[in-house]
């Protein structure tokens, strides 16, 4: 964990000292925090059901001049009480090709919190490195590739003998990190004035094992359309989705329906 951290920090510092040097020109239209808040209806994350409450999703970001680093953290927090996520994260994009690093930490009902925000031990901790490198091919052409690798944290083998995961209990993982995958393909179609993003997305680990982070096989985890479309209200235009998701490796499906409240 503490070598995750150090390459974090060595990214980060990098990035900076390259915006400092770089010669731009002053943009007076140039906000470097922002501010979002959401609703959605459940939490469905890479074919997994984080929760099936409604929940709402804060983020806050620090973006530099050049709108290439993106420093933050989001918190989500459900209604019924039974689910909470605190991640930091930082992204760098630059023409068509992005990096993106999320430590993720959550509970939830079936995942209850038993240690602290701070705890990084890999036997106990809730927190996981999940590093995302994506490109899009071109405008004409708006293919987009994503890979994402948990690189560090609870995505671990569960040795013979630990304790397995019983009435909803995180089980303890001492064997290596398994390096869960997620491969996602996403294309967009613009209709009138709705917005179409399919996609689809396998899943693996990179250490060999069919058990990974997101199912107990390798396989197809999510199949599904995002709907995004901008209503009016008044002078004000308010952003909804409606994103319908199948997942054929644990034979689940939902929908989420999100809307920006600002």
């Amino acid at each position: 964990m503490k070598n995750t951290i150090i390459v974090l920090s060595t990214l980060l510092f990098l990035i900076t000292v390259n915006q400092v040097d770089a010669q731009e020109k002053p943009d007076k239209t140039y906000k470097p925090i922002e501010v979002h808040l959401q609703l959605k209806s459940m939490h469905l994350w890479r074919g997994l059901e984080i929760t099936t409450s409604p929940y709402l999703l804060g983020i806050v970001n620090f973006t530099d001049k050049s709108g290439r680093l993106k420093i933050g953290a989001r918190g989500s927090s459900g209604l019924n009480g039974e689910y909470r996520q605190l991640d930091y994260f930082a992204s760098y994009q630059y023409k068509n090709a992005r990096i993106v690093l999320y430590d993720i930490f959550n509970s939830s009902k079936t995942l209850p919190l038993k240690t602290n925000i701070f705890d990084y031990r890999a036997s106990t901790t809730r927190h996981f490195i999940d590093a995302t490198i994506g490109y899009t091919i071109s405008k004409k052409f708006p293919l987009d590739i994503a890979w994402s690798t948990i690189i560090a944290g609870r995505d671990r083998d569960v040795l013979s003998g630990d304790s397995v995961a019983t009435g909803g209990s995180d089980p303890v993982r001492n064997g290596k990190n398994r390096y869960s995958t997620y491969l996602q393909l996403s294309y967009p179609v613009i209709l009138n004035t709705v917005r179409l993003d399919f996609f689809a997305g396998g899943v693996f680990a990179l250490n060999g094992q069919q058990n990974n982070f997101y199912g107990n096989r390798s396989g197809i985890a999510t199949l599904g359309v995002t709907a995004s479309k901008s209503i009016a209200f008044g002078r004000h235009t308010i952003p909804v989705s409606f994103a319908p998701t199948w997942n054929p490796i644990r034979n689940t499906a939902g929908v989420v329906i999100g809307i920006v409240l600002f």
